[in-house]
């Protein structure tokens, strides 16, 4: 997608009274100013892991740590030292599509209906092309304790923020290749992504078909793609697939509410520490999936288990100045974990009372502490002692420009 400095733009949106409102307007005008000037092909948190240096590492726990902490520290230093060139990632394009059609319902600028409309064609233009339906992957190589992927191996993830603004274009633009492009997509999820079956009423997509780990908010955000694809198309069969996901991952919800980032089995290859972790970003992930869901089941079990995770979510997973944290501890925080921690209150705040409050908390955290007052510009993450202060195209800028373009669609409607 080609990017020029001199390019307009068009926030702050309307005048506010509201100091919020204005500090989320101000923040998303430069965002944009910032992806005009500097595009969208840059650094990612994992394009460094990919190097085979530090993919021999990834299945030693303390190494691994000890790693990352120095990537942090140092994060364009290591990236020169170890020659890592920036990449271009679909879910980049994916999450500033969604961004950029909120705003184009927020004002009607055709500013950000072309925006949009430049950000899908690249979708379309780049899915993979081993695979008969749309998928995407990430541009670099995954490797840990059972798992080895090829770059660009499709994860689900990917293809169902991609289907989200396909869907979401077909809702606000009206377009056929849209509504066939959601499809494709569910396509790809059916027929070309191993399925995990748990039981006769129960099954999990696993994250991808060269990663067969099973991820409760990658399976999640499956299940919803399909049951609104299923809505779309009138496919009972789809829809009946997509209630087989959902109710794997509510059969492995814990009794306190909490969702663990996976499932994980004694004979399973994979490490079971980061299966059973519980963070922040992926269960905002789990619970914003869950109500989408439930706005089409309208189901009594799936209500209660998102009131039961949502309330987990909000008095163990934040703490009380708004900062996100995991379960385990406070630092470091990064500021895909500060994005959700906005989005996901912003997004359920129709189906809980409360939420704005717990959004404009993360908000005002984020702000103040992973902001660049230059520019804008988010910063990484930041821990007890340091703050890596490198900016991510797709971790930092897309995920905090999909989540002030919802806020201001929520909360400061025209």
């Amino acid at each position: 997608m080609e990017t020029n400095g001199n390019l307009s733009v068009s926030i702050p949106l309307t005048p506010s009274n509201d100091p919020d409102i204005a500090l989320a307007e101000e923040w998303l005008a430069e965002l944009e100013a910032w992806i005009h000037t500097h595009g969208t092909l840059g650094p990612d948190p994992f394009d460094v892991k990919a190097h085979p240096w530090l993919r021999a590492l990834q299945g030693y726990p303390l190494l691994r740590r000890a790693s990352t902490v120095l990537c942090d520290a140092f994060p364009h230093l290591t990236r020169r030292l170890l020659s890592i060139a920036p990449t271009e990632n679909p879910k980049t394009h994916a999450l500033l599509a969604i961004g950029d059609l909120r705003l184009y319902q927020l004002t009607g600028d055709a500013h950000y209906q072309h925006q949009a409309v430049e950000h899908l064609q690249w979708l379309l233009d780049h899915a993979h092309p081993g695979f008969n339906h749309l998928c995407w992957g990430y541009p670099f190589a995954v490797k840990a304790q059972g798992l080895d992927t090829t770059p660009h191996a499709p994860v689900c993830v990917v293809g169902a923020i991609a289907g989200e603004a396909f869907l979401l274009a077909h809702e606000v633009i009206g377009q056929a290749p849209y509504r066939a492009a959601a499809t494709a997509i569910a396509r790809h999820f059916l027929e070309e992504v191993p399925i995990y079956p748990a039981s006769d009423s129960a099954c999990c997509f696993c994250y991808g078909p060269e990663d067969y780990r099973r991820v409760h908010n990658a399976n999640l955000l499956v299940a919803q793609h399909l049951l609104e694809v299923a809505v779309l198309n009138d496919d009972p069969s789809m829809a009946q697939t997509a209630v087989r996901a959902v109710q794997f991952s509510l059969d492995h919800q814990r009794p306190d509410g909490a969702f663990p980032y996976g499932h994980h089995q004694s004979s399973d290859p994979y490490e079971a520490g980061l299966l059973n972790v519980v963070d922040h970003h992926h269960t905002g992930f789990v619970l914003r999936s869950l109500a989408a869901i439930n706005r089409h089941a309208d189901n009594a079990v799936i209500r209660g288990a998102l009131r039961r995770g949502y309330a987990y979510y909000k008095t163990t997973l934040y703490t009380r100045d708004g900062m996100p944290r995991t379960e385990s501890a406070c630092y470091p925080v990064n500021i895909h974990a500060c994005a959700e921690a906005i989005l996901c209150p912003t997004l359920l705040s129709n189906e809980m009372m409360g939420t704005k409050k717990q959004a404009v908390l993360a908000l005002r955290w984020t702000w103040s502490a992973l902001r660049n007052p230059k520019d804008g510009a988010p910063y990484y993450r930041k821990y007890w002692g340091f703050t890596s202060k490198i900016t991510h195209p797709r971790w930092g800028v897309a995920w905090m420009y999909r989540t002030l373009a919802e806020y201001l669609w929520r909360f400061n409607p025209r």
